[in-house]
């Protein structure tokens, strides 16, 4: 009994600390942001060449993490800028750059609202993701692109776990 309550009021803090950062972003990402962030990269998808390889992801494991929190798409959103966008800014609309710059600052903000750290789950799966990235030639880096409309949907459903991503199609 003595070591129960202790796990109790960990697990409770532990969850409020997760519940905070999804208010916060519930809060500060408005939908028709994420709307017009889902429908561009759908534009930008189909002006991309054809995938050679439709079945290879470049995400990969990383969709088998099921409860991606906000340092997790603050993380997810760092390597996208570093190793993506970065190489690719010409060639995307100006609008999707300056969502995704406002995106990322309001992960950046919610992400210190609770527990700043990633899940066991996405911290090695991010490494793995990062460096896939890394090693990427530029036409892997389109269909990385290509793949961020994906990124879009886990921010969406991570907003309300009661699945907001459904209210958005």
């Amino acid at each position: 009994m003595r070591i129960l309550i202790p796990f109790t009021l960990c697990a409770l803090l532990c969850w409020s600390e997760g519940h905070k950062q999804e208010e916060c972003l519930k809060r500060e990402i408005r939908l028709p942001m994420i709307r017009e962030m889902l429908s561009m990269s759908q534009d930008i998808h189909k002006s991309l060449p054809r995938d050679n390889k439709p079945f290879h992801r470049i995400l990969g494991k990383l969709k088998k993490c099921k409860e991606l929190n906000v340092p997790d798409f603050k993380r997810v959103l760092e390597i996208y800028d570093e190793h993506v966008f970065e190489k690719m800014w010409d060639e995307l609309p100006t609008q999707f750059i300056d969502y995704f710059k406002r995106l990322k600052g309001i992960m950046q903000n919610c992400a210190t609202e609770g527990k700043p750290t990633q899940s066991r789950c996405a911290k090695e799966k991010l490494k793995k993701f990062e460096q896939t990235l890394m090693k990427l030639q530029p036409d892997g880096k389109t269909k990385a692109l290509s793949e961020f409309h994906s990124v879009l949907l886990w921010i969406s459903s991570g907003m309300d776990r009661r699945k907001t991503y459904k209210k958005i199609h």
